[in-house]
């Protein structure tokens, strides 16, 4: 996947005296700019670019990946950025935690001083789900996309069953239950539901649902 780069530079068409955004379209000094569209040469100083060793985790399996990005950029914790795999596979990822070349863990660093990053997979999450019914709570993992929102007093379906959702535990620990409150699935690390409507046989005492035998009414 191609990286547009940018610069700020004047415009001798609609901006001859302050700087606008414009898109680098050669290196060496052939840019276009944003406001007007005009295209033409200035001194754009040809950044370095540094590759770093991002250590990815996909549910339980982890693999090694490689992120290009400026020397001078800033990289910090909670950051996203998509990753290309050598297959030509992509995926989104967050970054988890920063690891320097002192063998600090900042929350942010600049890209020439980080030793490696640790992330995870944001396009794709299994979002762990406690049902309540009764005494029994059942624990259900539900395989979303990354940006799927959950919202605390939304009903959902889940193997059969209708539950409300009554609160949502996020990655960094907070608990959120007031109602309307709305949760990505890749920021939640457990979301808490109380059956309402059972499509299925009771669950026994030992936990787990049993889903309806056929021919029940």
């Amino acid at each position: 996947m191609a990286k547009t780069e940018i610069a700020e530079a004047v415009c001798p068409s609609c901006s001859p005296e302050a700087p606008t955004t414009h898109v680098i379209l050669r290196q060496g000094g052939l840019v276009k700019c944003e406001e007007c569209g005009f295209v033409h040469a200035v001194q754009v100083p040809k950044k370095r670019v540094v590759r770093l060793r991002v250590i990815v985790s996909r549910q339980q399996k982890s693999s090694v990946q490689y992120l290009d990005v400026d020397e001078d950029d800033v990289v910090r914790v909670g950051d996203e950025f998509v990753i290309e795999h050598a297959d030509d596979e992509v995926s989104g990822v967050k970054v988890q935690s920063i690891e320097v070349k002192t063998k600090g863990r900042p929350e942010a660093a600049v890209a020439r001083d980080i030793e490696t990053l640790w992330a995870r997979t944001v396009d794709e999450v299994i979002v762990k789900v406690a049902v309540q019914q009764g005494p029994v709570t059942e624990s259900i993992n539900y395989k979303v996309g990354g940006d799927a929102e959950f919202t605390v007093g939304d009903r959902i379906r889940l193997q059969g069953y209708s539950a409300v959702i009554t609160s949502i535990k996020v990655r960094d620990g907070a608990h959120r239950r007031r109602p309307g409150t709305v949760v990505k699935a890749k920021d939640i690390r457990r979301v808490f539901t109380r059956s309402v409507e059972e499509a299925g046989a009771p669950a026994r005492r030992t936990g787990g649902f049993r889903p309806r035998r056929k021919g029940r009414t």
